[in-house]
């Protein structure tokens, strides 16, 4: 059957990776779409200033503080999709293995890659929903990705509090199919970030408080695939970077602080581009504290940014994948990142950074996240996650979690 034209165009353009078949507990290295990434050596260029150890002026600051949790790409081929419709846990059965490190934040982020759109087809149009089963015709995978709404009660069951919905498979069951996902959201009680309904109605931004500490959330992405975006349900980080430095300046007068979660880079390469280092300072330069970024789909390095008005922020360039169905090593190589902030009598600031080498595993044919240092074994991905960001923020997932050195 001929492709559509706009199907056939994000197809070709490799939105995201074919997932491997499932059929055996053993993964291989080798990604079968022949996709090539160095994931022995990525700590990206050696001069570059990224990775390695970061230390934050404020890490013995006082002051009322708030840890966030942040993982990468929930994006489900259909084996974990399938997985989920056979599994007592659902979509929980994808990440139980890390769900008590998740819960030890007060306040859990992940990007929802994808709609959650019911009852619709790849066209966007409204077809009988099969109910909790995959049928490749609403629910579906690669090129063009649609989860049933048990998904985000199952992420909140879990314990995260707010997704980006703004990448670059937000409208791959086109605008009626973001109306939905935002529907499922919603009921779901999750805030989302990045997308809006047809009629315009919403907001780019949401918030989330904990321990009287109020953030703002604004999401972005560089594509929508080719998929035509004719309201302007998604929000653009370069076509519309006016107008998130507008967002940004705004919820400073309203909350404590402000996160961009930008959806961009080179796929399956560890290093950001200077267009993602620039905005990314852009961004941080307008007034927001810290720029979580996905997409490339492995993991690219952090960096702790001086703002041109002296502020100490933080940016992670890719969180890579949470959990999918990618083969390849560094596709399945991940970190949970903690991040500290303290409110502070001249504002929120960084306190520290710590994380833990996360990688996506098959056991007995159930495929889920785990931490390599619980889990053992994987000894190649954790030398590439430790190989980029260094040992001196590494938290055991036994130690008590605390994002700074300690304090006399």
């Amino acid at each position: 059957m001929r492709l559509p034209l706009v199907l056939l165009f994000a197809h070709l353009a490799a939105a995201c990776a074919p997932e491997d078949d499932g059929s055996s507990d053993v993964v291989s290295k080798d990604d079968e779409d022949g996709e090539e990434y160095d994931g022995f050596a990525p700590k990206a260029d050696s001069n570059n200033g990224l990775g390695g150890p970061l230390a934050f002026g404020a890490a013995c600051t006082p002051g009322p503080r708030v840890t966030l949790a942040a993982v990468g790409d929930v994006l489900l081929h259909k084996p974990l999709q399938t997985q989920a419709m056979s599994q007592p846990q659902r979509f929980r059965s994808l990440w139980s293995p890390v769900a008590d490190l998740l819960a030890r934040a007060d306040i859990a982020y992940a990007n929802h890659e994808g709609p959650s759109a019911h009852g619709t087809n790849a066209s966007g149009r409204t077809v009988t929903d099969p109910g909790f089963v995959f049928d490749g015709i609403v629910y579906g995978s690669y090129p063009q990705f649609n989860y049933h709404r048990n998904l985000a009660a199952d992420l909140v069951t879990t314990g995260f509090d707010v997704v980006s919905t703004a990448n670059n498979h937000a409208m791959d069951r086109r605008a009626l199919g973001a109306d939905r996902t935002i529907e499922a959201l919603e009921a779901a009680h999750l805030p989302f970030t990045g997308t809006k309904r047809q009629d315009g109605s919403g907001s780019w931004s949401t918030t989330t408080e904990a321990n009287g500490i109020r953030l703002a959330w604004i999401a972005c992405t560089f594509s929508t695939n080719g998929i035509p975006d004719p309201k302007g349900q998604v929000l653009g980080c370069w076509t519309d970077e006016a107008e998130i430095h507008d967002l940004i300046r705004e919820a400073r007068t309203q909350v404590d602080a402000v996160i961009i979660t930008p959806h961009w880079g080179e796929e399956y390469t560890a290093n950001p581009s200077r267009a993602q280092r620039d905005l990314g300072h852009r961004f941080l330069d307008a007034g927001a504290t810290l720029v979580l970024g996905s997409h490339p789909h492995v993991l690219q390095p952090w960096e702790k940014y001086r703002t041109t008005d002296g502020r100490e922020t933080f940016a992670i360039y890719s969180l890579g994948n949470f959990v999918s169905g990618q083969a390849q090593v560094a596709r399945r190589s991940t970190i949970l990142l903690y991040i500290g902030l303290t409110k502070t009598s001249t504002g929120v600031k960084v306190n520290g950074v710590r994380y833990m080498p996360l990688i996506m595993n098959t056991r007995n044919g159930v495929r889920a996240v785990e931490s390599i240092d619980r889990a053992g074994g994987n000894v190649d991905a954790r030398r590439i996650i430790t190989n980029m960001f260094g040992t001196t923020n590494l938290l055991s997932p036994t130690a008590p979690l605390t994002t700074s050195d300690a304090c006399p």
